[in-house]
């Protein structure tokens, strides 16, 4: 899934596409959430205004905080995995993502800071984002199990892309031109594997199904 909107102001959201972002309001009242100003270190108690939403995929809910006054205007794309796009960035320095519980995952900082293009901080020891749909532990494959599309497969079909997967590719070594595989090797474009993730070999003739068993 993915989500659009258009914040203007402090409170008023437009061309709102999906379901995954929801404006929140602080239980004292008003529109905006003070928060404590996260891009400075130490124990200082500066705090600024900032419009929160909630982003909830599955069943993980992060924090996304705006730095903003009257004259913000700013569109924000939610890729569906809590990584985020900003377009037409006005009267708005800074935003950030937080857990549930106010911890700082990454922060952003905009052109009228940067100069350039959004910039994206994570601080030393900053909690990991959520994995949608992960549902257990991530790392090391220790099992693969197939099923098969109903026809056989083709020998020589290696680099196959996995769809719906995190990792960016996966060899196949056919015993034969037939149905018998030798051996499958998984290459890890850089992240982990989720257990049960599916990923699909195409084979010309019918889908194979790997399912990964991560421990």
């Amino acid at each position: 899934m993915a989500d659009s909107l258009v914040l203007t102001g402090v409170k008023d959201v437009k061309k709102h596409t999906g379901t995954e972002m929801l404006l929140t309001r602080p239980k004292r009242g008003g529109d905006t959430h003070a928060l404590k100003e996260w891009w400075k270190g130490g124990a200082g108690k500066c705090y600024v205004q900032c419009t929160v939403f909630d982003v909830t995929v599955g069943g993980d809910t992060c924090k996304l905080a705006i730095d903003t006054n009257m004259s913000t205007n700013l569109r924000i794309d939610h890729d569906g995995a809590f990584g985020f796009g900003f377009y037409g960035i006005n009267e708005v320095r800074r935003a950030a993502l937080f857990t549930s519980a106010y911890e700082l995952i990454e922060h952003y900082v905009f052109p009228v800071i940067s100069g350039g293009k959004v910039m994206t901080v994570t601080p030393a020891g900053a909690p990991a984002k959520p994995v949608p749909g992960g549902g257990g532990p991530t790392g090391v494959v220790t099992g693969v199990t197939i099923t098969d599309g109903g026809t056989g497969y083709l020998a020589g079909a290696n680099g196959v892309n996995p769809v719906g997967g995190s990792g960016s590719g996966l060899s196949v070594d056919y015993a034969t031109d037939g149905d018998v595989i030798n051996s499958i090797t998984l290459v890890d474009g850089g992240q982990d594997y989720l257990n049960g993730e599916t990923v699909t070999i195409n084979d010309g003739n019918s889908d194979a199904v790997i399912t990964l068993t991560v421990a």
